[in-house]
């Protein structure tokens, strides 16, 4: 029998468990970017608790970016000492550490919201170097690896999908091209850092001439043939098409898509308790699984888990923390 607490392999990664902490907003950073106690004791309580992989919050690439003031800040000049304390805590608990890149706008140099039709071939160049530059800050602090987050409404989730992205060149029309902006970009990360990259994906668009799950695939499939070490899976915040009273909205696919390919496959979305979450990988392909929200609403909750042998999120599933941007819980505050 499989358990989410079971030691297992990720990629060339040993977990402690099978479950990943994903972060999204950052707000309790003082002016100008730099770590507060509180962030170093969040992350203490997360790295101690008994997680397998933490994925940090959001870090945006452009202080204009829609998102910038509500994610983590790598352009400060305390970045590398501020976040080596943070990786530093992660390693003393075994536990690895990717940074998550994340970004809505792009500004090409001419156009401060350049869209995937607007981007010139340098304007791809300068993006692409923005986010192998970004890697290698997060190696200079110590992070395992990057998660580059294409997923839900950012920006390289539209690059690839063809309701945005109608170019005509090398990138734009078909999948592969369409998706070829982050193959090269993870050639780029593997050949000059030999990073750990993990790609967050939608599994479909839910708009008409959107991505579809059977395109969702074939872009899994494509990242893992092309360097990819790990996928997660995520879904747009809104016109979700599941009625998710049965089971978990991502688990088909995801259960599908694990049997396919060769590197770990994350389910997430709405994990909250763990008689379910070992039902699911025990009856399906599913190895790995991830949480936010339950993270934020009480850090450490899984030494009690472990403790206790089972356990329910305190978590309510109100959304607020993801709604108001912020890195604190609502409901709890502790």
């Amino acid at each position: 029998m499989k358990d989410i607490f079971d030691e297992c392999s990720f990629g060339e990664f040993n977990l402690k468990s099978r479950i990943i902490r994903t972060g999204a907003w950052e707000r309790q950073s003082e002016d100008g970017g730099y770590l507060t106690p509180e962030i170093y004791s969040r992350y203490e309580r997360i790295a101690g608790s008994g997680v397998g992989l933490i994925v940090s919050e959001i870090f945006a690439l452009d202080s204009k970016d829609r998102f910038y003031d509500y994610s983590a800040n790598m352009n400060f000049r305390g970045f590398i000492k501020d976040y080596k304390q943070v990786t530093d805590i992660a390693h003393s608990n075994d536990v690895p550490i990717l940074g998550q890149v994340a970004f809505f706008y792009y500004d090409d140099g001419d156009n401060q919201k350049a869209e995937p039709n607007d981007l010139t071939i340098d304007g791809i160049r300068k993006l692409q170097a923005e986010v192998i530059l970004a890697a290698k800050k997060f190696s200079f602090a110590g992070f395992d690896g990057i998660q580059i987050n294409m997923g839900n409404n950012f920006y390289l989730s539209r690059f690839a999908n063809p309701y945005f992205n109608q170019r005509t060149d090398d990138y734009g029309g078909n999948t592969y091209n369409r998706l070829r902006i982050v193959l090269e970009i993870i050639k780029l990360i593997k050949k000059t850092i030999g990073f750990h990259v993990c790609c967050r994906i939608n599994i479909e668009d839910v708009r008409k001439g959107g991505l579809t799950q059977e395109e969702s695939m074939e872009i899994a499939k494509l990242l893992a043939e092309n360097g990819a070490d790990s996928i997660q899976i995520t879904g747009r915040t809104i016109s979700m098409k599941y009625d998710a009273t049965e089971k978990h909205i991502f688990l088909d696919y995801v259960n599908k898509l694990a049997g396919e390919i060769d590197i770990p496959v994350i389910l997430a979305g709405n994990l909250r308790d763990s008689k379910t979450m070992n039902e699911i990988l025990n009856s399906s392909n599913v190895e790995f699984m991830s949480l936010s929200k339950p993270f934020v609403a009480q850090p450490d909750f899984l030494t009690e888990w472990k403790s206790n042998g089972d356990g329910v999120s305190r978590c309510k599933g109100c959304s607020n923390c993801y709604a108001k941007k912020e890195s604190r819980c609502f409901q709890y505050d502790d």
